[in-house]
């Protein structure tokens, strides 16, 4: 009889003994490799989590911050696809003026990037000067006269606006007014560009898009040099003793759209 409860009492230790085994073999990972897991899913985490390049509101806005001129205006809208940036050097920083070029890049850089000293692909300049000479400054200015057109010279450029076009010196000019603003093309007459349709696009375009309003005068010159291949855009104007200039390379509806977007 002894034999046979000192057998059971065996067999149940042999039982007890695996089954402490087993509960041991499924406990969680030791603390070392929860630390390990824990910073694997971290790293992966920060992985995932990649950084923003920064919009061109948002670079406009650093850029506002750097400069010395209080109140100080910038385009706001450049042409760009969604897949390109805007890069920014500022040439000059006064308390009265700047003067920043506008470059297009395909990644995000810095402003005042040494990338840029080697770029290309510049979209405009932008300026403000302030002048406290004001005959200095009616010299950008000087004053068109369109009350009295002959007919011969008239262009219907649509909404309402006549334009003259006239011929001297081998160049082609055809002037028009919208409010404060003279807008001007000018060719040479031998290439025979079709600056009425140019101009009728511009008119088009700012029937919907209205450009700054300035103080006392505004003008937008449209130069197409021998063979019309490219383009040399100046818009300018007053605001004060403070007068704003931006210039560019780009199509004439581009060089609209970012005067347009400037404040």
């Amino acid at each position: 009889m002894k034999k046979i409860l000192f057998f059971s009492l065996f067999t149940f230790s042999l039982i007890a003994s695996g089954c402490s085994n087993g509960s041991t073999d499924s406990q969680p990972d030791s603390p070392t490799e929860e630390k390990a897991n824990a910073a694997g899913q971290a790293n992966t985490e920060t992985d995932q989590t990649t950084e923003e390049p920064p919009s061109t509101d948002e670079q406009i806005k650093e850029i506002r911050s750097m400069l010395k001129m209080k109140d100080n205006k910038l385009p706001t809208k450049f042409p760009i696809t969604d897949s390109e940036y805007i890069a920014a050097k500022i040439n000059e920083n006064e308390t009265d003026g700047y003067s920043i070029s506008f470059y297009q890049t395909q990644e995000a850089v810095s402003i005042n990037d040494e990338s840029l000293a080697t770029n290309d692909n510049l979209i405009t300049t932008f300026k403000a000067e302030t002048f406290d000479d004001e005959n200095k400054q009616k010299e950008l200015f000087p004053e068109v006269s369109l009350d009295s057109v002959p007919d011969d010279m008239k262009v219907d450029l649509g909404h309402q606006i006549t334009g003259m076009r006239e011929g001297a010196a081998g160049s082609s000019y055809l002037v028009w007014k919208e409010g404060r603003w003279v807008l001007q093309i000018k060719s040479i007459s031998e290439d025979q560009l079709d600056s009425v349709d140019i101009a009728r696009k511009m008119v088009d375009y700012l029937e919907e898009n209205a450009l700054p309003v300035p103080k006392e005068n505004g003008r937008v010159e449209v130069n197409y040099p021998k063979n019309a291949e490219e383009v040399e855009i100046t818009a300018r104007w007053e605001e004060g003793n403070v007068v704003y200039t931006l210039e560019t390379a780009e199509v004439p509806i581009n060089a609209l759209m970012m005067t347009v977007s400037t404040e």
